[in-house]
Parts: structure tokens; sequence; C-alpha cells
């Protein structure tokens, strides 16, 4: 199976509607939101007090404007200092990761663009002070959430920017008198990242996974998909392994939504790890990792990929995973 290839923000942003399977080879060496109707525990967001200063309308599409102009020049000059002055947190590592990848010959530098049709929804009174913006890229059609933060000294960097699944939309954020949004700050809505963690590792497992998601693309078919992956790797009796997904330590950005739910960004990381049932084979992963390792394993294989998901969770009902980033990290093994 093949990577469903997402429109870039700065790299390559992939997006598996299907897993994606290594090549395993018998052989010597020689020749793959507010409140949860279910829990009510609570948790707490990256919108904390005391209250970070507000930006205007205005200011964040300067910062906006900005972002996009350093962003080609470090596409065209695949600069690690660009990325490092224009990125924070989830894009700038996923992003100097695929710098490398591109060094190493195994990925393309990302051609000039832009976004169109850009919507800005800006919280008040959060700390650190973030915005979002969606857009729709002049490269491969797309549409991006990306989330800017205060990285300190009001100077705003991108963190985080899932894309839109085909087919799905994202619900409309409720807007207060002034034009500004809601952070969701408190609420069992900041923990489906976990739970859609547990959710898609059970899938991928064959097991039943708990209630509480629609299914749709990135949730019943991608684990699903995850789930023949595995299957067919594990299924020669050559290697024994399996994926699962585990909630990232970074803030959770959550908005509220006019239906009175929480539109909510959540990172997570995806281990994938086979050991080697015999001595006489060898593994080959996804050509994504191409570059952060070497291209065959001859015992062991584990690469790691980051997954940004937006997520609608509606006051009542299931949770709708929208929107996805899925970008390699690392690879290792021997």
């Amino acid at each position: 199976m093949t990577d469903a290839m997402q429109p870039q923000r700065i790299r390559l942003h992939i997006v598996t509607g299907a897993a994606v399977l290594g090549t395993f080879v018998a052989g010597c060496g020689t020749g793959g939101a507010g409140e949860n109707k279910h829990t009510a525990v609570p948790r707490t967001s990256a919108s904390r007090t005391p209250a970070g200063a507000s930006l205007t309308e205005a200011q964040a599409k300067a910062i906006f404007a900005n972002y996009q102009k350093v962003n080609n020049q470090a596409n065209a000059k695949v600069s690690d200092e660009l990325l490092r002055s224009n990125e924070t947190g989830p894009m700038l590592e996923v992003d100097l990761t695929a710098n490398k990848r591109i060094r190493a010959k195994q990925e393309k530098k990302i051609p000039a663009f832009y976004y169109r049709n850009a919507k800005f929804f800006i919280p008040r009174g959060t700390s650190p002070a973030w915005f979002a913006v969606t857009g729709t890229s002049t490269l491969g059609g797309g549409t991006e959430l990306l989330i800017f933060v205060d990285a300190g000294g009001g100077t705003y960097k991108a963190t985080t920017g899932p894309w839109l699944a085909k087919g799905q939309r994202f619900p409309a954020i409720a807007r207060n008198p002034d034009g500004s949004a809601t952070a969701v700050t408190t609420g069992a809505a900041l923990g489906v990242g976990v739970e859609l963690c547990d959710y898609l590792t059970a899938t991928a497992l064959n097991k039943r996974p708990a209630a509480g998601f629609a299914p749709g693309p990135l949730t019943s078919q991608l684990g699903k998909s995850w789930a023949k992956s595995v299957l067919k790797t594990n299924g020669g009796m050559r290697w024994s392994g399996g994926t699962a997904w585990k909630t990232r330590p970074q803030p959770v950005y959550a908005l509220k939504t006019t239906d009175g739910g929480a539109l909510v960004v959540s990172i997570s990381t995806q281990s994938e790890t086979y050991t080697a049932i015999r001595p006489d084979v060898w593994f080959q992963p996804d050509s994504a990792f191409f570059g952060l390792g070497p291209k065959r394993y001859y015992s062991k294989f584990t690469g790691d990929r980051l997954w940004e998901f937006a997520t609608h969770v509606p006051p009542t009902g299931p949770s709708a995973v929208l929107a996805s980033a899925a970008h390699p990290i690392s690879a290792t093994g021997n």
C-alpha cells in the first residue's frame, strides 16, 4: 500500500488512509469540550492563566503572511535555521526530520505555495497566547488547520497543522460579539487524544475498541488498515510485532464550537515495532523512513511517526476525527 499524500505546509505531510506496509523477505540478506458525555475528568490545555496578550486580526494576518514568506524560503534553501525562526514544537520536529531526508535524497524539495481563503480564530486571555488559521493550499488544494503560539516576547511561530480529510469539514467555531474565539481550557474533551490513541491501537490489534468515535477514514478505516498491515507482516512467521499510538506531552489546543462542543488539536506518536523470528530474513520498512536509518533491518525494526489530529467533540454523541497529518520521525533497529 502507499501513503496518500496531502498538500505540503513546509515539508511532505502524509495522511495514511491505508496503512503502509514494509517488505518482509526470506533469504540470506539478498534480494516493507466542553465536558465529555462519558466522563468528567478535568484536563488542562495550552490555554492557561495568567492571560497572555491578545492579537488583533490584522496582527494575526501579518504573522501568517510572514510565516508563508519564510516557509517558502526555508523550502528553497532546505534551511534548519529558517525553520527554527518560523516554527516550534511538533511542526519544527517533523520538518527538521524532513530536511534530513531531503539531504539524504529521500524526499524532494517543496515548491513555493501559499494559502487562500484564510480564516482566523483568535482566543482572548490565553497564556501562552495562540491563534488558529484555516486555509486552502495553492499546492494541491487541501485545507490545513494551523496553530500559531507565542514562543516568547510576542514572537509567534507555527506549532502544528493537520490537514482536513477528504469528504470532511470543520465545524463552525463559536464567535464572541467582538469576533474573537473561545479557547476550551478545561474539561474531558481535552482528553480526546488519549481516547483516540486507545481506539486506534485496539483496532490495529483486531480488538474491539471502546465506543465514542464515529466511523471514518481516520478512525475505523485507519485502524483496520493497520490491522491488515500487521497481519501481513506477522503472517509469514518470519517477523512478529505490531503498532500502537500514544499521546505526546505537547499542549492541546481547543476552540469552542457553535454546538457547544470543541474542536481539539492533539499530538501522538505511532510506533511500529517488529522482531525477526527467523535468522534468515530481512525487513524493509516503508520508504517514508529512508534517510532516517538503514533501508534493511535483520533482527529488529522500530519506526515512529508523529501524528497531528483535529477532532470535533460534540456535547453528545460520538467524536469525529476530521483532520490529520503523519510524519516519520525516527527509524531504529539492527
